[in-house]
């Protein structure tokens, strides 16, 4: 997202019109990925209710 568009809470809304859809729709779990250093996109997603549940590592071969 541009930064001109962040903090304006139109990702948390979506995140919440989704959640209640998904929850109307039969679904338990919602799931998202980021990659470890898009630490803007964590934050943004640990203040909307989401936890981190494992960790992937990788190497170059």
């Amino acid at each position: 997202m541009q930064p001109a568009h962040r903090r304006g809470g139109l990702g948390a809304r979506l995140i919440a019109q989704f959640s209640a859809w998904a929850k109307g729709a039969g679904a338990e779990l919602a799931e998202v990925t980021a990659y470890s250093s898009n630490s803007d996109a964590i934050r943004f997603y640990e203040r909307n209710g989401f936890a981190s549940q494992s960790v992937t590592l990788q190497t170059a071969l």
